[in-house]
């Protein structure tokens, strides 16, 4: 399918075009700017972006985001102040897996790559989303066919790409979020609720359901660990 206008986006998604092209100039939504100045964007960006529903309600800070998704993998919550833990735990006890996944949607930003080597560049990123959904669920399979991953150091972006001859591609099989956190991320995959997060991304309706799924039972189980009696006064 070919790119859309702006004009077309803004109907999809249910938004003005002013919003659709601050999504673009953000890195929200995968896009082409040509030299007029129009913005072409990709199909596969939008589907994400309907299906996160994120431009629904007001989402939550990246710290915050970052260290909800630590807590409920169990990551150490060390330096953070006991009003944004207590602020944390609160919004894994009312919110429900979907919105957890909506409201952490803004917290990183995809960039896409056409790879020289997929199977290199997979393994000096740390794995997320389809590239490590067995993770979460045995039933599924990862993708090895396309990378979605983390940084694993303070190397750049822009020296990663050129270390692995990596090509700037809207439609490119090589998806590297941007990691602006402290969350440990460390050996060959992400902490269990970061890959789900990343997998609600998904276009594919079975891949979203057990992202939410996974995120749905790690709160259950943060809930059986964390009963209210003790956490009231956090």
């Amino acid at each position: 399918m070919d790119s859309l206008m702006t004009k077309d986006v803004a109907r999809a998604l249910g938004v003005s075009q002013r919003q659709v092209t601050d999504l673009l100039r953000s890195g929200k939504l995968s896009g082409e700017q040509l030299s007029d100045g129009t913005w072409l964007v990709t199909p596969r960006s939008i589907s994400e972006r309907r299906s996160l529903n994120a431009g629904a309600g007001r989402t939550w800070s990246a710290a915050s985001s970052w260290a909800l998704l630590g807590e409920l993998s169990g990551q150490s919550t060390t330096g953070l102040s006991q009003s944004t833990l207590a602020r944390i735990r609160r919004r894994i006890r009312i919110s429900t897996a979907e919105e957890i996944a909506r409201k952490v949607a803004s917290r990183t930003v995809g960039h896409r790559y056409t790879a020289d080597s997929i199977a290199k560049t997979a393994s000096e990123l740390v794995l997320t989303g389809r590239s490590a959904a067995d993770v979460i669920d045995t039933e599924l399979t990862s993708q090895t066919q396309i990378v979605e991953g983390y940084l694993r150091n303070i190397e750049t972006l822009d020296s990663f790409a050129r270390r692995h001859l990596l090509s700037a591609d809207n439609y490119g099989d090589v998806t590297i979020y941007e990691r602006l956190n402290s969350l440990e991320l460390e050996g060959r995959n992400a902490p269990h609720a970061v890959i789900a997060a990343d997998l609600v991304r998904s276009t594919s309706t079975r891949e979203r359901s057990a992202g939410l799924a996974a995120l749905e039972e790690m709160r259950r189980r943060w809930l059986v660990k964390h009963p209210l009696r003790s956490s009231a006064t956090l």
